[in-house]
């Protein structure tokens, strides 16, 4: 995560799948569709998380996965909105149905957070998939 961060900051827009491509919703009206986290806001391709359904489903768990550009990461995010990487630390929260990510350089990137089945998600971008993790207890 903390490499995309630095990509997209720097211009670089990726719009790509290291695994399975998944094309995005066209519709991109974050305001009242992506707060719905029940029967609406759901599509085959999952459901975009409103808010407080990052916070129940993301937040306190272990999120491993990988980026469009190919980085592999696996990172913490606990309850207080601490991330924990390998040798790295930030802070996340929560802002319009976006996760915030902020690495310490204070540049911060938001995310809207797609549950796809049980314990697998993908971090959208302005609509777009750029990266995709899967969902597990904190160690």
């Amino acid at each position: 995560m903390k490499t995309m961060i630095k990509m997209a900051m720097g211009g670089l827009l990726l719009t790509g799948m290291v695994t399975t491509p998944v094309m995005a919703d066209s519709g991109d009206d974050h305001g009242s569709q992506a707060s719905q986290t029940s029967d609406q806001g759901t599509s085959e391709q999952g459901e975009r998380l409103s808010g407080s359904a990052i916070r129940d489903n993301v937040m306190g768990h272990r999120v491993t996965g990988a980026m469009a550009d190919g980085s592999q990461y696996s990172e913490v995010y606990r309850v207080d909105g601490t991330i924990e990487g390998e040798d790295y630390t930030g802070q996340s929260t929560i802002k319009d149905d976006r996760m915030c990510l902020d690495y310490g350089s204070g540049d911060t990137t938001c995310y809207q957070v797609r549950m796809i089945g049980d314990n697998h998600i993908e971090w959208l971008l302005d609509g777009e998939v750029v990266g995709e993790g899967t969902l597990s207890a904190m160690e």
